[in-house]
């Protein structure tokens, strides 16, 4: 089943940390004072106050106050106070759905930051330039800025700002299919924000953990999270906010096909949105809303809202939403046998992939340009410099020489200790430069290696996943269609083999993505696994005897995973267990994994050569481990895996 678009995900450091909301008397209270206040600063520190209070509630009423901030802030030379102005103006922008205005002031201001060393206002500047990169899709650059934003919030030492860093990290990984990284960010920073008692940044918390429930399927929590976040939205009057936690309730009903509770959630953020104006927001309630109408029956229903959605994604240009919505249309008019229209769509849906690919290279072309000029600048001036050594080491000799006639004997060996010295310095400086390039050259393999990693696991997340997923829908299609139980059956069969090579293909993209993984989150992922395996009077359990610390590499990770699900699955089918076992425990050198059960058991001749067990004996070969297997009629089956830990191969 298609999943719903969600509402974007992020704490916004739209304002700056620890921002909380006044009451109407103290508002009055502070429009009184600034009224009295003739002095430029207090004036200026009090609208950009009252602007950050009303641009919650009410962004039009917001702008004077900003616009009177940017006055006051040039004309009295406050530049710190005018960053801040310049930021809120772009925040304005931003909730008025004009992130290319907003984008060029945030960079002018960031100059003007830069160029003061003011990190907290960067802060503000990078993690509101990231934020419009994800509203494009641009999940590398929004990456970046997130990344910049928590580390000048590590510089002013603001623990709250780091949080709210680290939160909007998790937010990309969640966008890149890695939940288990999302939601490690997630919870770290919802534990910081409870701490301080500051509800707008928690609230977004509740939200980002609710979309990693409800990814992982877990509905029940999902909900319990997002209406947290519905309750707080509510009570600071947030109509942007309160349109998001609306759009992901209603998320998680359609997910357990409650299709009226579902439209009842996305009916009411629409009108949330369509008060507001925002315009972001209101394309992707209507994509909602279509795609609903479509998997509920009510398929008349969808053409309206998938209309409505693409005419407000081509005029905003919100290329993530596009990229989801063409695919929509595409096998929403496939279905009716509108195929005219169908090729449209997915024309469409092709011609923007390949923008989104020729725009990453042309990228990249110029990255790795900038690069060589500056390296080819750095050379430069390292030659010049080593020049202009060597000149006033000639100089330093001669006048050296002068001395030692005149001197004698005794600054003959004065002057030979003194070149010795030298040359031991020299030396070192040079193994020093060598050390670095060498360290240099590491660093910029790692980074092209990691960069070629992402770019694969994109490609098979992208496209790869993609298309199996309109495999496996047009074959469930096909399913529903079929009148002959045989022709279904065999159609159902197949449509199951795709899902499961979907999942393959997410555990796989899942090892890629980490450098090294704790075999804890390899323990969760076989748990996972195994529940899916699951049948009545079966007991399958995962026991990790290991210390938490004991990590592998990517390899290992999914050679083992594979040998272990290998395993479980020809129990299932054949072994007729009541409990089947995966046990880890390890020592200074290796990991021994042994997976048991108590089945019927099978004798240990030429029979038990399958392609199977030569797979998983390949895997741990591949691995430099051992493998072992024992079993006899009535006793169950034993399989011993062991393989070498702390060694170049392991990490």
């Amino acid at each position: 089943m298609r999943s719903p678009l969600k509402a974007l995900l992020w704490v916004g450091l739209t304002f700056w940390s620890g921002l909380f909301c006044f009451g109407q008397n103290s508002i009055d209270s502070l429009e009184t004072v600034l009224k009295q206040s003739q002095d430029p600063q207090t004036r200026t520190e009090l609208s950009l106050i009252l602007a950050k209070e009303w641009i919650i509630k009410h962004q039009d009423s917001a702008l004077p106050y900003v616009q009177d901030a940017l006055r006051l802030s040039k004309e009295h030379e406050l530049e710190e106070l005018q960053i801040e102005a310049e930021n809120l103006m772009g925040n304005v922008l931003q909730r008025q759905s004009k992130p290319d205005e907003a984008m060029a002031l945030y960079h002018k201001a960031i100059e003007k930051a830069e160029a003061l060393d003011y990190q907290k206002g960067l802060a503000k500047l990078y993690n509101n330039v990231a934020l419009i990169h994800i509203e494009r899709g641009e999940f590398p650059e929004a990456l970046e800025g997130f990344t910049k934003a928590t580390r000048c919030e590590e510089v002013i030492d603001n623990p709250e700002g780091k949080a709210q860093g680290l939160n909007n990290i998790g937010v990309v990984f969640y966008y890149q299919g890695d939940y288990d990284k999302a939601l490690e960010y997630f919870l770290e920073s919802v534990k910081v924000h409870e701490s301080m008692q500051n509800l707008l940044s928690a609230k977004q918390g509740y939200n980002n953990i609710g979309a990693i429930n409800e990814a992982l399927g877990r509905h029940e929590q999902a909900l319990i999270y997002y209406q947290r976040a519905l309750r707080i939205a509510r009570d600071m009057d947030d109509r942007s906010e309160l349109a998001n936690a609306l759009n992901n309730i209603a998320s998680v009903y359609s997910n357990m096909e409650n299709w009226k509770a579902s439209e009842d959630y996305y009916l009411q953020a629409l009108e949330v949105n369509q008060k507001a104006e925002d315009y972001y927001s209101l394309a992707l309630v209507n994509i909602n809303l279509g795609d609903l109408y479509a998997k509920s029956g009510q398929g008349q229903e969808s053409e309206a809202h998938f209309l409505k959605a693409a005419q407000i994604t081509e005029e905003g240009q919100f290329k993530n939403l596009a990229y989801s919505l063409y695919e929509k249309m595409a096998h929403y008019y496939s279905e009716r046998q509108n195929f005219e229209r169908a090729y449209h769509y997915q024309g469409l849906y092709d011609q923007y992939k390949d923008s989104v690919y020729n725009e990453a290279k042309a990228k990249a072309i110029a990255e790795t340009n900038t690069l060589y000029e500056t390296e080819k600048k750095e050379k430069e001036a390292a030659e010049a410099k080593a020049a202009l050594a060597q000149e006033q080491l000639t100089v330093q000799r001669q006048t050296q020489w002068m001395i030692l006639l005149i001197a004698g004997v005794v600054l003959v060996i004065m002057f030979s200790v003194s070149m010795i010295r030298q040359q031991a310095i020299k030396r070192r400086q040079l193994e020093t430069e060598a050390a670095l390039q060498e360290e240099r050259a590491r660093a910029e393999g790692r980074r092209k290696l990691e960069e070629e990693r992402n770019r694969i696991s994109r490609d098979l997340h992208d496209h790869i996943g993609s298309q199996l997923t309109i495999i496996s829908s047009q074959i469930d299609n096909l399913a529903f269609k079929e009148a002959s139980e045989e022709r279904r059956t065999s159609f159902e069969k197949i449509s199951d083999h795709t899902r499961d090579t979907m999942a393959q293909l997410r555990e796989t993209i899942w090892a890629m993505n980490n450098d090294e993984i704790n075999l804890e989150m390899l323990s969760a992922k076989l748990q996972d696994f195994m529940n899916r395996s699951a049948h009545e009077g079966r007991s399958l359990m995962v026991q990790n005897n290991c210390e938490p610390q004991l990590v592998l590499s990517p390899e290992q990770t999914i050679n083992l995973f594979r040998i272990c699900q290998e395993a479980v699955q020809n129990a299932v089918k054949y072994a007729e267990f009541h409990e089947l076992r995966i046990a880890f425990s390890s020592d200074a050198q290796s990991l021994q994994v042994r997976i048991e059960d108590d089945g019927v058991g099978m004798e240990m001749d030429g029979s038990v050569k399958g392609y199977g067990l030569q797979n998983m004996q390949a895997r741990m070969q591949q691995m430099k481990g051992s493998f072992k297997i024992e079993s006899e009629i009535g006793k169950g089956t034993r399989i011993y895996l062991s393989l070498p830990i702390n060694t170049p191969i392991a990490v």
